[in-house]
């Protein structure tokens, strides 16, 4: 069980990182003059945002995993639970707060600056979803 939790931390982990990358990109997308790197920062924040649901699908598969073989063998102690719950907090706190900054960003982009995203959001919706799956995993709260 130890196991699977582990690989859910660090998929979380990795889910903070790419909507930080999305942030970055973002602000790139803000802060730069020519028309060109608009573009390729809009397509980088695109894949940051599929990677993004991809690792929440992965947080969720871990969840399941972790629910189906729990108390098997020596890595389901309880002591190994609370050693991963305890790490998973300021992880979920950070994750939160990365959340709210990049919907903020989101919102704030103009039509000019980030017509790509705009629309691949408005066709996907992938952060929802991915929102959503992290509260069916009792991740985000």
């Amino acid at each position: 069980m130890a196991d699977y939790e582990k690989r859910q931390l660090r998929a979380l982990d990795r889910l903070a990182k790419k909507i930080s990358d999305a942030d970055s990109h973002l602000t790139r997308i803000e802060d730069s003059l020519d028309d060109e790197r608009h573009r390729t920062a809009q397509h980088e924040t695109i894949k940051d945002i599929k990677s993004i649901l991809k690792h929440a699908r992965k947080v969720d598969k871990y969840e399941d995993k972790i629910l189906e073989r729990e108390g098997e063998g020596r890595k389901g102690s309880p002591e190994d639970h609370y050693v991963y719950l305890k790490d998973e907090e300021p992880v979920m706190e950070d994750l939160k707060k990365e959340y709210r900054e990049l919907d903020k960003k989101l919102k704030g982009l103009n039509d000019e600056d980030g017509y790509d995203i705009k629309r691949f959001r408005a066709e996907h919706h992938y952060i929802e979803k991915s929102k959503k799956i992290l509260e069916k995993a009792g991740k985000l709260k």
